[in-house]
């Protein structure tokens, strides 16, 4: 399996490399396209409509690129990844959620997957700031199967939180996704999925909450809690409730974090990308500063001493990554590429999908997920 990464300049930029490459002989069978808004979603679409490839792209909320030049995020440049691979190794679905729940939603991807192969693989990009990243990912995992591997993410729109998009060759979608699946008979899959951030503050108890959508803190309305912990206006939500996440804290020791996706201010609720359970015991978190880098940089490594060889990285880092960590942020983004030798893009997400070794799917936010594909 080969691969070809490049950023355009523009949209209609994009036949000309798409003929570029059929001189070099690289025989382009599927492509992922990661764009912010800034370039017309509608414009985007149109470009790789005409493309006889299937496409798996999202609106971002940044685009990553190491392997052309110095830039490695490029907010106003489309980022393309194409694969040269076999065409009965994957297959790939464009599905409008409709008004499915969100865990029947992933359940009809996770059946579509198994039917294509027996043990199914996944890469998903989703729309929709209502979607529940939790459940959707139970959904394909109940009927996939639990060893089914999930990466991939929630699509972004750069912290505005209005719309967000996903888009195949044939359709442009503002609630649904984008999956293909691969055939792990053919195509090795692995990644790691790594957070770092850390609670503030006492524990505090969910008294009121159904599905992703919580409405008291501690018998207090969620948003007044929420505004009073962290000092902040109406004007500051939800684009700070990326930076300032949720931390779950479970019975069994670990921690989820759950970002802030939306306000509901008549009921002065706090609507979050995955589940809250009511009764949780939860605090508020807050990145610890750059010492996540080194924690990222030291999971890589040790990840890449067991998986030494790779044919494409792909990386769904949180939004709130970027803005945490700022113009530093590259040097995580870049020590993958450099471990593997290879190129490496993706984008800055609202929400990500990952494993880890030996563990199930699950969904993540404040997370640095990144798979590796290997043919095998």
């Amino acid at each position: 399996m080969r691969t070809l990464s490049f950023a355009l300049n523009s949209a209609s930029e994009v036949r000309k490399h798409f003929n570029s490459m059929e001189d070099k002989r690289f025989h382009h069978k599927l492509a992922f396209v990661f764009a912010t808004p800034r370039s017309d979603m509608q414009q985007v679409f149109h470009a790789f409509a005409d493309c006889d490839v299937p496409v798996i792209g999202c609106s971002t909320g940044g685009n990553l690129l190491v392997g052309q030049g110095d830039r490695v995020i490029h907010e106003d440049m489309p980022v393309v990844t194409l694969l040269d691979i076999n065409s009965t190794y994957f297959s790939y679905l464009s599905i409008e959620r409709g008004e499915r729940t969100s865990f029947d939603f992933g359940e009809e991807i996770g059946s579509w997957g198994l039917r294509e192969f027996s043990k199914p693989n996944f890469i998903v990009v989703a729309s929709g700031l209502s979607l529940n990243g939790e459940e959707f990912v139970n959904g394909i995992l109940s009927a996939a199967g639990s060893n089914a591997m999930i990466f991939g993410g929630l699509a972004g729109d750069e912290t505005k939180f209005e719309q967000n998009y996903v888009f195949s060759r044939e359709k442009l979608i503002e609630s649904g996704a984008i999956a293909v699946v691969f055939d792990s008979e053919h195509i090795e899959m692995s990644g790691i999925a790594t957070s770092g951030w850390v609670g503030l503050g006492k524990d505090l108890t969910v008294t009121a909450s159904e599905s992703n959508i919580v409405y008291s803190i501690d018998h207090e309305p969620a948003l007044n809690v929420y505004k009073k912990y962290l000092n902040v206006k109406d004007s500051d939500l939800p684009a700070i409730g990326v930076e300032y996440p949720l931390l779950i804290k479970r019975d069994d020791g670990s921690n989820t974090l759950r970002a802030v996706m939306g306000v509901d201010k008549d009921k002065q609720a706090l609507i979050f990308a995955g589940s809250v359970p009511e009764n949780s015991i939860v605090s508020f978190s807050s990145s610890p500063g750059f010492e996540v880098i080194d924690r990222t940089c030291e999971k890589i490594s040790d990840f890449h001493s067991k998986h030494p060889e790779a044919d494409v990285l792909l990386l769904f880092s949180c939004m709130a990554r970027h803005l945490a960590l700022g113009p530093m942020i590259s040097e995580e983004i870049n020590y993958a590429a450099q471990k593997w030798g290879l190129p490496l893009s993706g984008f800055f997400t609202y929400g990500e999908f990952g494993t880890n070794p030996g563990s199930t799917s699950g969904f993540f936010n404040q997370t640095y997920s990144l798979v590796i594909l290997k043919e095998k």
